[in-house]
């Protein structure tokens, strides 16, 4: 073994990329969960459905991205499952992503569109920053 594999730098940056993957996926997980509830209709009076309105969706898509995002949460959170981890953060990155096209396609400027540009951001760094245990590959 080459003096590199045991070095203290290697083993700080691995601690380093560590803590930064769940922190950045603590943060996606608090979203997923906390925006499942805005869905669900629990922390608001009607604004997702506002929102919906405005970017032309169905109202029962609410319900259909409340189920999906706890799914996804759930699976992102716990161990193995490592399939799986992949389609949720997949399904994640093209909601968060999709919520900023849709934004954009209907006029409404960087306000409104900006946050679901950085959850889709911080689900990617979320998923490059996975430990070697949480990969498919």
């Amino acid at each position: 073994m080459s003096s590199l594999t045991h070095s203290p730098a290697l083993g700080n940056y691995l601690k380093a990329r560590v803590i930064a993957y769940w922190l950045v996926t603590a943060f996606i997980v608090f979203e997923l969960i906390y925006g499942a509830l805005w869905d669900f209709n629990v922390l608001n009076q009607g604004y997702v459905y506002e929102i919906l309105r405005h970017l032309g969706y169905p109202l029962y898509l609410a319900t259909i991205l409340a189920v999906s995002k706890v799914a996804a949460a759930v699976v992102i959170s716990i161990p193995g499952f490592r399939l799986l981890k992949e389609w949720a953060y997949a399904g994640v990155t093209v909601l968060f992503m999709g919520a900023f096209i849709s934004h954009l396609a209907v006029g409404d400027g960087l306000d409104k569109s900006i946050w679901s540009l950085l959850f889709g951001v911080l689900t990617l760094i979320s998923w490059a920053l996975r430990p070697q245990n949480r990969r498919l590959i």
